[in-house]
């Protein structure tokens, strides 16, 4: 139980009365009954990945985790279908055996496909492709009363546009059938060096213009700051275009990316001695150019001066008639930024913990003034007057109508935190 009872974050335990896995422990519709029926809540699990506590309960425990998952290719178009609990790790490997691609990854791959989907998912594919929850054609989705439902643009939409990005608030992910791209077995990569933030924000400006540019990164790592650009041409075509940087061959690039970022999180995800404070935020251009100059300042300063590990840069654009997701980390613009900052500090040091945590609700006041939006897995301090700011009172009305209409009152309670709305 003991797995279960925190997450990535490390800054609550709760001790679950039982932890139920579709299939080892019954139909996932019964289950789904019978933690409705109980009266108490029920949270779902896949990686545990989360920072905010949304997965944690004393309640019911859906671990959605599955080793056994196994993908298919279903209708036309190279759509693949897979169980909510495969990770994207196996996912992407299945695929590239198959000559396909998520056009979509995070940079970290052993992520269960139904927890990004819940949240959003980003990576360095979102400059062409937007985010993972666009690439979604439909979704199997089951309420607190065991129902099954299809769900897409065209059936059942309202549930589509509530549950992609709406962390599991209107019922359990149990499939879903996503777009894939053809597999680049060598793709192009090119590192370009900055000399600080406002080099890196400048040069961020320019990349969705770059037809040359098929995806992209930036990072500052407390050693240096960076972006890291993909390139759309093939190896030789882009040596000799010579772009700025040092243009490598990557052989399966989002692979490559994930054993790097595994590598770095590995300390990170063993030190149970630790607290994650990680949080994501999404801007339009004039709402990153003023967070830039603020994150810029406060890796200078304590707490991120001893504390932070990393800060994440990314350009997103997404589709055309994308699908207006209700709360997804999205922005009715052409072209967003998102920034990721990320921390971790001893427990025992209470002062760092609490001074972290009030930059971090600093940045969301922030965030919320830009009218951007946060990224909800992450360690957020959100009120009713923030997600009323966020989302809209409407939405939010219609969120808690939808809760009650399906059963769903104790399912997931925790997903803004513990606030509802």
């Amino acid at each position: 139980m003991s797995t279960f009872g925190t997450d990535f974050g490390r800054s609550l335990s709760l001790t679950p009365e039982r932890v139920v896995r579709e299939g080892a422990d019954g139909e996932i519709g019964d289950l789904m009954a019978e933690a409705a029926a109980s009266g108490k809540d029920t949270a779902v699990r896949g990686a545990g990945r989360s920072c905010n506590t949304q997965t944690l309960t004393t309640g019911t425990v859906l671990d959605n985790s599955r080793d056994d998952a196994e993908p298919r290719f279903t209708g036309e178009g190279h759509l693949v279908e897979v169980p909510s609990g495969i990770t994207w790790l196996a996912l992407e490997k299945w695929l590239n055996g198959h000559g396909r691609a998520n056009p979509v990854l995070p940079s970290y791959l052993n992520l269960t496909v139904g927890g990004t989907l819940s949240i959003g998912g980003f990576g360095h594919g979102s400059l062409r492709s937007g985010l993972q929850i666009d690439q979604v054609a439909e979704i199997e989705l089951v309420d607190g009363t065991g129902r099954s439902r299809t769900c897409s643009r065209e059936e059942n939409s309202e549930l589509f546009r509530f549950a992609l990005g709406g962390l599991g608030q209107v019922g359990f992910i149990r499939n879903a059938v996503l777009h894939t791209v053809p597999y680049r077995a060598v793709t192009p990569v090119s590192r370009i060096p900055h000399t600080g933030m406002s080099d890196l924000a400048e040069f961020m400006k320019g990349v969705a213009a770059d037809p040359a540019v098929s995806g992209y990164f930036g990072m500052y790592d407390r050693d240096s700051w960076y972006s890291q650009i993909a390139l759309a041409a093939e190896v030789a075509e882009a040596v000799e275009a010579g772009e700025p940087g040092t243009v490598l061959p990557a052989p399966d690039y989002s692979l490559l990316l994930h054993q790097e970022v595994d590598q770095h999180l590995l300390p990170v995800l063993q030190d149970a001695s630790h607290v994650n404070l990680w949080a994501d935020y999404v801007f339009d251009e004039a709402g990153f150019e003023g967070i830039a100059k603020t994150l810029e300042e406060l890796t200078r300063e304590s707490p991120f001066a001893d504390h932070l590990i990393s800060l994440y840069f990314l350009v997103i654009v997404r589709p055309e008639a994308a699908t207006p997701f209700v709360f997804a980390p999205s922005l009715d613009t052409p072209v967003q930024y998102g920034i990721g900052v990320f921390t971790t500090i001893e427990k025992s040091d209470y002062h760092a913990v609490a001074e972290t945590r009030r930059v971090l609700r600093e940045l969301l006041a922030a965030c919320a003034e830009a009218k951007g939006r946060p990224y909800l897995y992450g360690s957020h301090e959100l009120d009713a007057e923030l997600l009323e700011g966020f989302y809209g009172a409407d939405a939010l009305r219609r969120l808690e109508s939808l809760r009650a209409e399906h059963a769903l009152t104790r399912f997931n309670p925790r997903a803004f935190g513990g606030v509802r709305p």
